[in-house]
């Protein structure tokens, strides 16, 4: 976005624009853990493989059971938030439970880490076991790292419950085992950090580049509704009328026009304002607009020509109907000075009516129209005239 002088300014980022990033934010932890969710499968499968191999493999049976449980309480809480986040609900009450299943996870991990800890030399296939298993800590906390609460409830669950049982078990082991496998934590914490801040990043850049894609197409929108269309109104302008052919709409055979003029407009204009000659203006156009959708079935329409004059075709082929409908505009454009505030009297409308041929060009249906109008003016305003053909 670029300012007067020609500068390129950073886009605000309101309350709603941040709200958007970090549900973007989330959105990609949840395809991230959706992908990796049969690879965590097949890593405890990995793991139960390898355990039957070793000699005491039933140290492993209540840490995998643990590791089965957390995997799948985590997977149903992904689940859950997924879809909060896909009807656009609050995200807080399931990050809450997420919260407390991966701390129930990285309880799993530790709980799964130890019995490889115990004399791993003597079955070197206990060191793989335990490197799978650091392994699957790091790449959960790479995963979830965007949820900062999230990523260290599953860190302390991890640490807590390996650092108590060290204490309990480990006996002189206890010191060496907790500088490191702290130090690997906080390795991979610092790895998995970095790479959150550039998915937010990502993120960011998304719902900026959503918003821009938003406000060019509301851009478009009204650059194609100000091309047909009169600002100030909203009826249709004069080009609309003559360039994109909207009386070819027309289900009848025959069509009545009808020109209408505000009587002694520019005296509102002079006398209370342009502010009160614009509210004329649009105040009017809302009474052609409310008559025409209540009149029934059929292709109706109003433009505004320009000025105070008005075009209003009317689909319908009976001319005795069409002269009670201008008519009635007439008397509720006589009475408009009651919604806008001016004495009575202050509004009238001169109205010329022409019947108008399927497939025949605008403007000789609106010279016809604009003769009985005339008509009316000459004839003492506040009046319907009416043109045969």
């Amino acid at each position: 976005m670029k300012t007067a002088n020609g500068f390129s300014v950073a886009p605000e980022r309101d309350a709603d624009w941040l709200r958007a990033s970090w549900r973007e934010t989330v959105r990609s932890v949840l395809i991230t853990e959706q992908r990796a969710f049969s690879a965590n499968v097949l890593s405890v499968l990995a793991i139960a493989a390898a355990v039957l191999f070793l000699a005491n493999p039933e140290a492993y049976v209540l840490p995998l059971i643990m590791r089965v449980l957390a995997l799948v309480g985590a997977h149903m809480s992904y689940n859950h938030l997924r879809r909060q986040i896909d009807t656009g609900r609050s995200l807080e009450p399931a990050l809450r439970i997420l919260s407390i299943m991966l701390f129930f996870g990285g309880m799993s991990w530790a709980y799964l880490l130890l019995p490889s800890l115990a004399q791993p030399l003597n079955e070197p296939l206990r060191l793989l076991i335990a490197a799978g298993t650091i392994t699957g800590v790091g790449l959960i906390v790479t995963m979830t790292a965007p949820l900062r609460e999230q990523t260290f409830a599953f860190m302390i669950g991890f640490l807590l419950t390996l650092f108590v049982a060290l204490y309990l078990y480990a006996g002189d082991a206890l010191l060496p085992y907790a500088i490191g496998t702290t130090a690997l934590v906080i390795g991979v914490s610092m790895f998995a950090f970095a790479t959150a801040q550039q998915r937010s990043v990502s993120a960011d850049m998304l719902v900026e580049n959503r918003r821009l894609n938003e406000d060019l197409a509301d851009a478009l929108a009204q650059a194609e509704f100000l091309a047909k269309h009169d600002p100030l109104t909203g009826l249709y302008n004069r080009r609309a009328l003559f360039e994109y052919g909207l009386v070819d709409g027309q289900t009848q055979d025959i069509a009545h026009l009808l020109l209408v003029d505000l009587d002694h407009f520019k005296n509102i204009n002079d006398t209370y304002g342009h502010d009160m000659g614009d509210k004329a203006l649009i105040e009017a156009s809302k009474l052609m607009r409310d008559a025409l959708r209540a009149y029934g079935e059929g292709y109706h329409f109003a433009a505004r020509l320009g000025g105070e004059e008005f075009c209003v075709f009317l689909d319908e082929p009976d001319a005795e109907r069409a002269l009670v409908f201008a008519e009635d505009l007439r008397e509720g454009l006589a009475m408009l000075h009651e919604v806008i505030g001016l004495p009575s009297g202050a509004t009238s409308a001169s109205i010329g009516m022409g019947p108008h041929d399927r497939g025949s060009t605008i403007d000789e249906s609106l010279r016809r129209a604009d003769a009985a109008m005339y008509d009316a003016k000459t004839e003492g305003r506040n009046r319907v005239r009416q043109v045969d053909r």
